[in-house]
């Protein structure tokens, strides 16, 4: 009888959910999963040590949100297609192009199969995204900040892919060290810089990446975590500003984003688990900056 009752409640749940969201948390789901059994199935997790351990999670925290982003492509197309510029032809295929190379890119980066390439291709896609669309966008209204964290979480993004393609080169497995890693290092530090300045400033909005939302007031601990957040992320930033400590400060910044996703975002996702743009997103956006943070972290040399 009570499992009866279990299955029934069950049902209800997906029922409320649309489709639209639940195709977008089961492509997450999937590649989450891949991820997870590559990781401890692959010997990875068994050699690792301390804190690499986490950094581990870093190609798995970035790609299932890739994934779920790349079915949003599929079906809320019109919405997509939106924010596309109208000077660039055939808006429903570029739309469905991206959400298919996100998709493969997703898998390709849990289970190491061309992870370099889709790495690198993903790295460009993000940086197109901002010269194109997010770039502009802020340019027209500079004093909107929320434009301009768009743009600059697009641009960490990028980084992080970038630092998983350097990570994957074979000059960075001799020498530790490559020019792109300071690229992608710098894409980071910016957006962190800014993002810490923002949750000082704003302390009312969500913590991570401070987007146009307030922290609802049912989150326990309301405003702390949002100060937390900009206290690591301003040590973080300038550490990876000036290329001190990077790799132990990119790994504390991915932890700290991680501990957020846990106490903010996962409650918000799950009162709010019929909606993408409310729920959804925001929960996959933080986790794959976390991720980016978490790859990184990889690509930076060890300190004695």
């Amino acid at each position: 009888m009570s499992g009866s009752v279990v299955n029934s409640s069950a049902a209800m749940v997906l029922l409320a959910i649309p489709s639209r969201v639940i195709w977008s948390y089961f492509a997450g789901g999937v590649v989450f999963a891949i991820g997870l059994v590559t990781i401890f199935l692959g010997g990875d997790w068994q050699k690792a040590r301390g804190f690499d351990k986490l950094i581990l999670f870093g190609p798995l925290f970035y790609a299932a949100p890739i994934a779920a982003f790349g079915t949003e492509h599929f079906t809320v197309t019109e919405a997509i297609t939106s924010i596309i510029p109208d000077w660039i032809s055939w808006h429903q295929f570029w739309a469905y192009f991206v959400g298919a190379c996100f998709i493969a890119a997703a898998l390709s980066l849990v289970t190491k199969i061309q992870a370099r390439l889709s790495a690198g291709l993903l790295a460009l896609t993000f940086f197109l995204f901002v010269v194109l669309m997010h770039g502009p966008g802020w340019a027209q209204d500079p004093r909107n900040r929320f434009a301009l964290a768009v743009a600059l979480r697009e641009t960490s993004f990028s980084g992080g892919a970038l630092a998983l393609a350097v990570s994957l080169t074979e000059q960075w497995r001799e020498r530790g060290t490559h020019i792109f890693a300071t690229i992608a290092r710098y894409f980071i530090a910016v957006p962190v810089l800014f993002f810490s300045l923002e949750q000082f400033m704003h302390g009312i909005y969500v913590p991570g990446i401070p987007l146009d939302r307030v922290t609802p007031e049912w989150i326990f601990g309301h405003a702390i975590w949002t100060y937390l957040a900009a206290v690591v992320y301003a040590v973080a930033g300038i550490l990876l500003l000036v290329g001190k400590k990077t790799r132990a400060a990119a790994t504390w910044l991915g932890l700290t984003v991680l501990f957020v996703e846990l106490v903010v975002y996962v409650p918000i996702g799950v009162v709010d688990r019929a909606s993408l743009s409310n729920g959804l997103n925001y929960v996959a956006d933080t986790l794959m900056f976390c991720g980016a943070v978490l790859l990184l972290a990889g690509a930076m040399p060890r300190e004695a």
